[in-house]
């Protein structure tokens, strides 16, 4: 049929229809003005905004709408301004719509419909997320983009990778850092591979659930940040390992990867979890494997990383490391090395290993009568070379300290200490009262009144408790040093039995000693008038005979 025809026949039935309402509406026809200046803004595909003139008289307005050809009105009410928005309309379609006005609340006055006005909705394409004539499209990673979308799209797969070593000498143990990045909207990783051509993994010793190193990851353009422990999940084989990262908040396991030896060198492959899209925010992981990765002699490693997105792209970058024969004191070809308190020693250092933690302790009492006071004797030395003291924990399962009859001030005993060939003499005096079971001691120089240190006794009900923190003096050794407190009839025997001391001393590099004193306390028997065997005692003073 000609389009001309058909628009002519659709204008006709338009004047009918309005000439057949205004006739309808006359009839009913109440005060209220009826609202002119009808007229349509924003049409697209599915929406369009109607609009009229505003008068003061009406309080607010009542919309109709239907598509041209259909019977059904669709009524909006409560209008209190001179517009309305109408949503999910038909693209390409013919609308009728009238509106009226109310002159008061109770509905009573209305205005006659207004004039009918039409308009027709367009028929735009729609771009790929369905807005009509959008800008959206989809990039070279098929994800809808641009427009109204609020994503970018995404660029070339270009990950960033780091693989350092924490040192460079030859045959020696060596922490190694694997660090990736991406900027936002790369193509996301799915796999990392990383290997070498030399060097190897140390996997001697490990069980499950040993720590071997830590991670860092950054996700979501900075959004999430985890760290992790690195664990062993179970030994594969002698030359394979799996390893779990456990997040240090939530002790959540956050991802695996394996280590392996390999041809000469390591092999490590990471598999990265799915997260519904194949777009980064941005990311950044870092690997650290403390303290399992051998350098080889003299050489130069290659390590290559082989990272493949989950669109299939493939990086692969090479690293190059040269390992030297340096010892740790910076000498080329030098014999200066590690010792097992992690100092550099030896060579031109001038410095000796340090030697095993193992001070000497030792305990004495003045005497073991039950229920009497007496003096308690606490000696600690090392030789040269020993790791450096930093806690010690003296207890006891039995007796108590007299510190409720002590005073601020009072003086309980006296010390001495040799460091570095230095000696100094002390005595002990009470700094403050804690309660009837504790007190602070402090060791002041009787030379000069300087506070040599300060600790804590405690009654622990049984037993007491002394514990000590040894000022950190920069380094984890020591050159020598000896120490011995008394204290004088402050310490109260229990009743016979054994009494045992018990000393738990800690180095600044995580050693650990203990050591127990026993000693039997006895109660004496109280002599008598009396001429019966006195067999059942030890010993007492009988008219000047012992």
């Amino acid at each position: 049929m000609d389009r001309s025809i058909t628009r002519k026949s659709l204008w006709a039935f338009l004047f009918f229809l309005m000439s057949f309402l205004t006739f309808s509406e006359v009839l009913n026809a109440q005060s209220c003005p009826i609202p002119t200046g009808t007229h349509e803004t924003n049409i697209s595909n599915f929406d369009a905004t109607v609009n009229w003139s505003y008068d003061t008289s009406n309080i607010y307005y009542r919309i109709r709408y239907k598509e041209i050809n259909s019977s059904n009105w669709i009524n909006r009410n409560n209008i209190f301004n001179n517009n309305k928005d109408l949503h999910n309309l038909n693209a390409g379609s013919f609308y009728v719509w009238q509106v009226k006005g109310y002159c008061d609340t109770l509905n009573n006055l209305s205005s006659q419909w207004s004039v009918l006005d039409t308009f027709e909705t367009t028929n735009y394409a729609l771009d790929c997320n369905g807005v009509p004539n959008g800008g959206a499209f989809i990039d070279s990673c098929g994800n809808c983009v641009g427009g109204n979308t609020g994503s970018l799209p995404c660029i070339g797969f270009s990950p960033s990778v780091s693989i350092a070593l924490s040192n460079v000498s030859c045959d020696s143990v060596s922490d190694i850092t694997f660090i990736t990045s991406q900027d936002p909207n790369e193509p996301d990783i799915s796999s990392v591979v990383f290997t070498s051509d030399l060097g190897q993994f140390n996997f001697t010793g490990l069980s499950t659930n040993d720590t071997i190193g830590s991670s860092l990851i950054t996700a979501g353009g900075g959004y999430i940040n985890v760290s992790t422990t690195l664990l062993v999940d179970f030994i594969i084989t002698p030359d394979k390992i799996s390893v779990k990262a456990v997040d240090n908040s939530s002790g959540n396991v956050y991802g695996f990867f394996t280590l392996e030896n390999d041809a000469g060198g390591i092999l490590v492959v990471a598999t990265s979890p799915a997260d519904n899209n194949n777009v980064t925010s941005g990311n950044s992981q870092t690997i650290l494997l403390q303290g399992i990765f051998v350098n080889p002699p003299p050489s130069t490693i290659t390590f290559t990383s082989t990272i493949n997105s989950e669109l299939g792209d493939i990086d692969v970058q090479q690293y190059l490391e040269t390992i030297h024969c340096i010892d740790c004191n910076g000498e080329l070809g030098g014999s200066a090395f590690i010792d097992s308190c992690g100092n550099c020693v030896g060579g031109n250092t001038g410095n000796s290993a340090c030697i095993p933690f193992s001070p000497t302790v030792s305990v004495s009492l003045s005497n073991t009568n039950c229920d009497s006071l007496t003096n308690l004797t606490i000696s600690v030395s090392q030789d040269p070379n020993e790791p450096d003291m930093s806690t010690s924990l003296f207890s006891s399962n039995l007796g108590s300290f007299t510190i409720s009859s002590m005073n601020v001030g009072d003086t309980i005993g006296s010390a001495s200490m040799s460091v570095s060939s230095l000696n100094f003499n002390s005595v002990l005096i009470v700094n403050s009262i804690i309660s009837i079971n504790q007190a602070i001691i402090q060791s002041v120089n009787i030379n000069n009144g300087i506070v040599l240190g300060t600790f804590t006794i405690s009654n622990s009900n049984p037993g007491v408790n002394i514990t000590a923190q040894s000022p950190p003096d920069n380094n984890n050794v020591t050159n020598g040093n000896s120490e011995t407190v008394t204290f004088n009839d402050v310490f109260l025997n229990p009743s016979q039995d054994t009494l045992v001391f018990t000393t738990v001393i800690n180095s600044e590099t995580g050693d650990i000693d203990t050591q127990n004193f026993p000693f039997n306390i006895l109660c004496l028997c109280n002599p008598t008038t009396s001429t019966s065997s006195a067999t059942a005692c030890d010993a007492y003073t009988w008219n000047g005979t012992t």
